[in-house]
């Protein structure tokens, strides 16, 4: 009990709590946002603007080819705040270099759903104003995060998407699909009122490039791969169904995917900390004990009261278009459950620690899973069969993740 105070201690004192409404307050504004989206729009066309959103999903975590995961994690090693505003320079730019690369791969990936689906290509620039918008918005996230400032990356993720959802609400009401698709676009650029220009001379950071851009090329990938696992059904269901399916399958599963968030908190408020001890196996222990301890019983809650309210949840909240799902609801919940004791946190301490290509390659074995999986599955038992496609990649990862994890641990000496 002890132990588990302490932990609680140590997070409430870097912000936690700021950190948790910060992303209950972005999770809740895009669900707002959808919710809004859905009821105001069309099924067809809230199903192909899901549909570039998943290309959006995939290319997100390739901006500026992993430059703001390098920050964060060779920032919290630098000594002093002179070198860190130095790295975030080079960073910026860089990335921002890498970054029109990534664009270009998004409107090839757009091009090709735009033979199948008519007005693809106007929502395509709206999203890809968005893509843009959210490089500057992780590298400012990335930024204040290295600074240890989680006070000021709280407050300017909140500012961002109540902004944001606020802009979502009016314009889609008086201008539906188009009002919806500006507001979307604007969002991230609000986090510009939060850019910190470098105070100090610019010089070239003192930090091993090769080393650097390895970890932040993994970073990028395995985030790649990760959000490739939760847009992967969306493309198959785009391919091999129609746009109405691929409406009622985002809806169904949006609210076990917005619950991930819980599990991340800790990561993104304990981040600075877990890469300070990459090397101390007694921290590194005590963390993983602790997050068991909350997250264990969460989960088990999370599974008790989903099964009861899995066949009406998502109808009253997004209307009877979207009812008779309850199942797909309840078996990515889940699914997610057990994402929350395996993978998000042994991925996410990977990546603490400076072994990010541990992720990549187990991720790439889910890609392969959830694809086969897919792809036997989705014709036969429709959107149930990418749920178990996800299931199944989500139970991979995890329990690869562990074991490499723990095999780190014990060739760890104690501190």
């Amino acid at each position: 009990m002890k132990s588990l105070i302490e932990f609680i201690r140590q997070f409430l004192s870097n912000q936690g709590l700021l950190v948790f409404l910060s992303s209950i307050i972005s999770k809740l504004s895009m669900l707002f946002a959808a919710v809004i989206a859905s009821n105001l729009i069309s099924p067809e066309e809230y199903g192909r603007i899901a549909l570039i959103l998943s290309v959006f999903t995939i290319c997100f975590p390739l901006l500026g080819m992993g430059s703001s995961q390098g920050l964060l994690r060779f920032g919290v090693l630098e000594k002093n705040k002179i070198s860190k505003q130095q790295l975030s320079d080079y960073v910026f730019w860089k990335g921002f270099v890498n970054n029109i690369f990534i664009s270009l791969i998004y409107i090839i990936v757009c091009i090709f759903y735009a033979w199948k689906y008519d007005g693809i290509l106007l929502i395509s620039i709206f999203i890809g104003i968005r893509l843009t918008g959210y490089y500057f918005f992780n590298h400012i996230q990335a930024y204040y995060r290295m600074m240890d400032d989680n006070r000021t990356y709280s407050i300017m993720n909140i500012f961002t998407n109540l902004a944001g959802v606020a802009l979502v609400a009016v314009l889609t009401y008086f201008f539906e699909m188009i009002g919806y698709l500006i507001s979307m676009a604007v969002m991230p650029w609000f986090c510009l009122f939060y850019f910190k220009k470098n105070p100090f001379p610019v010089s070239k950071p003192k930090i091993d490039f090769r080393k650097f851009w390895h970890y932040s090329i993994h970073a990028s990938l395995t985030y790649f791969f990760s959000d490739l696992l939760f847009s992967m059904d969306y493309l198959l269901i785009g391919l091999m169904l129609n746009e109405t399916s691929l409406a009622l399958y985002k809806n169904a599963v949006m609210l076990p995917l917005s619950l991930s968030f819980l599990p991340l908190i800790f990561m993104q408020t304990d981040y600075p900390k877990i890469a300070k001890n990459y090397e101390n196996k007694t921290y590194l222990k005590f963390y993983i004990i602790n997050y068991y301890k909350i997250f264990i019983p969460i989960g088990i809650l999370t599974l008790i009261v989903g099964f009861f309210i899995k066949d009406w949840i998502v109808p009253f909240i997004f209307g009877e278009n979207y009812a008779g799902n309850g199942w797909v609801f309840f078996t990515i919940l889940a699914a997610l459950v057990g994402n929350m004791w395996m993978r998000n946190l042994y991925g996410n301490m990977s990546s603490a620690i400076g072994k990010a290509h541990w992720n990549t390659y187990t991720s790439v074995g889910a890609l392969i899973i959830i694809l086969l999986l897919g792809v036997l599955l989705i014709p036969s038992y429709g959107i149930m069969g990418a749920v178990i496609g996800m299931g199944a990649a989500f139970t991979f990862t995890g329990i690869i993740g562990m074991i490499l994890f723990h095999n780190y641990l014990r060739n760890l000496k104690h501190e």
